[in-house]
């Protein structure tokens, strides 16, 4: 059964395609980095996995359902590239409310797991919209996770964040079964957090491999940034 599918999917923003018949597997684990340039079409293709959008033609299976589904969307861990907590409320009561929106067994030990994991605890009082924007970051990653989701989408997961909380996610990411898409625009993100790339450009998939593959497409003298953008040229 695959994780999530995407078949044959259009979407458009007036007139202008940013997703144009793309179609991508992610099976059980895989753990793969979406990467395209601004506007590219990545953070739509987010919100059409996790039910937020509905593409304009195609078809989307997330763990072998309907996106818009609640209970699916219970399995889903979703950071968008803009995290917006509920602003009044306090660090653990955003915690504690995702926890409970999600079906959490234990709405407190949720909340207490994220505290621990992205090292909120001297926070938990603080109103979110007091936050700075690397704590911001790391309050909507607990929020993503504390359900233990089976699928974890990440929008730009490292921005803002600290050193010790970038190593913190990595290290769980790595140690994870889950099933994992992350967008970013940087190539060492990538490679710190997933074993596949996938390229998006000009509203479709170009490409899709592993990071040693890309040796195919320059020298060695040739950054991964380089063979990267000649692939999205040529492909």
């Amino acid at each position: 059964m695959a994780h999530i599918e995407f078949q044959n999917v259009s979407f458009a923003y007036s007139l202008e395609n940013v997703l144009d018949d793309v179609s991508f597997k992610l099976e059980k684990g895989d753990k793969i980095s979406l990467i395209g340039q601004n506007g590219a079409g990545k953070s739509t293709a987010f919100k059409i996995a996790c039910g937020i959008l509905r593409p304009a033609s195609g078809n989307v299976r997330v763990l072998d359902g309907d996106p818009e589904d609640e209970e699916i969307r219970r399995r889903i861990g979703y950071l968008p590239e803009e995290p917006m907590p509920y602003r009044l409320l306090s660090v653990r009561e955003n915690l504690e409310y995702s926890a409970s929106l999600r079906g959490a067994e234990n709405v407190r030990e949720a909340a207490e797991w994220a505290l621990d994991m992205f090292d909120l605890h001297g926070l938990d009082m603080t109103k979110a919209a007091m936050l700075s924007r690397g704590n911001t970051q790391r309050l909507a990653l607990g929020m993503a996770t504390l359900h233990d989701p089976d699928v974890l989408i990440l929008d730009e997961p490292l921005n803002y964040l600290d050193i010790p909380t970038q190593e913190r996610l990595v290290k769980y990411i790595y140690g994870s079964s889950k099933t994992i898409l992350v967008s970013t625009h940087l190539v060492s993100t990538a490679t710190r957090l997933t074993q596949e790339i996938m390229l998006l450009s000009a509203a479709k998939i170009k490409w899709r491999g592993k990071f040693a593959e890309l040796s195919d497409f320059g020298t060695e003298e040739d950054s991964m940034e380089s063979k990267i953008v000649r692939l999205m040229q040529t492909a």
